[in-house]
């Protein structure tokens, strides 16, 4: 089975995501800043021994280099340490909490944290791909956003919403998904095999409804999704 590497696994979309990875027998590293927040999510799933002695947590942020590095590398039979080969599959989710001091321009807390968790993760990756110890280019799936881009996506309705509330991690999610494009742009040099961005409409929670999928050239409209169904996606798609 594929290894997979997680980033914001405390999050709602990549946190169901990687149950149904550990669930299944596949074998995942999460880069977390507060391990104690992750087990305390997992526990009511009541995971069994064989699905958690899967599961390789780091401490660390998205940003951290050093832990960042460790993350990207394949688990390797021995728990605890790692082979000198990255992962197959990134999944990464992170994101910051809203900030609403000045209720005229909510920001987040951490106004960059995806472009700069992602300026990390590629330089962290070709370093690891210009050591000859280490192998491999990993497929990338990662969490966007709906209106970001110049095809509406949005409903009419909610378009004042997302203008007054979503500015700023909108432009982050931009900067994010521009990295990610030009990595690609890279050719024989680029840090990833492959890439998929999930733009999911406004996430809630609540019971999983039936899923429109749309492409950039054909988005589909909605107005809210649940993260649970958008992990599962991910789940079914990318993994």
């Amino acid at each position: 089975l594929p290894t997979i590497a997680f980033f914001g696994s405390t999050g709602g979309c990549t946190l169901h995501c990687l149950v149904l990875a550990l669930q299944a027998g596949y074998k995942c590293n999460a880069i977390v800043r507060t391990p104690e927040k992750l087990t305390t999510l997992l526990a009511p799933y009541n995971l069994p021994a064989p699905a958690l002695k899967n599961l390789h947590i780091i401490e660390g942020s998205a940003t951290d280099a050093a832990a960042v590095r460790t993350t990207l590398l394949a688990p390797d039979q021995i728990p605890g340490t790692f082979s000198p080969r990255t992962v197959d599959l990134i999944i990464s989710g992170i994101g910051s909490k809203p900030n609403f001091a000045n209720l005229l321009h909510p920001t987040l807390e951490n106004p960059t944290v995806c472009q700069d968790g992602m300026r990390t993760l590629l330089a962290t990756l070709h370093a690891l791909q210009a050591d000859e110890h280490a192998q491999g280019k990993p497929k990338l799936a990662v969490i966007s956003t709906t209106g970001v881009d110049s095809k509406r996506d949005v409903p009419v309705m909610m378009l004042p919403l997302y203008h007054w509330m979503l500015k700023v991690p909108h432009a982050d999610k931009k900067a994010m998904e521009a990295m990610i494009r030009a990595d690609a742009a890279e050719g024989e040099q680029r840090a990833l095999a492959s890439y998929l961005i999930v733009r999911p409409s406004f996430l809630v929670e609540g019971k999983d409804k039936k899923v429109r999928v749309g492409t950039e050239e054909e988005p589909a409209v909605g107005y809210g999704i649940s993260r649970t169904e958008v992990g599962r996606w991910i789940f079914e798609n990318a993994v």
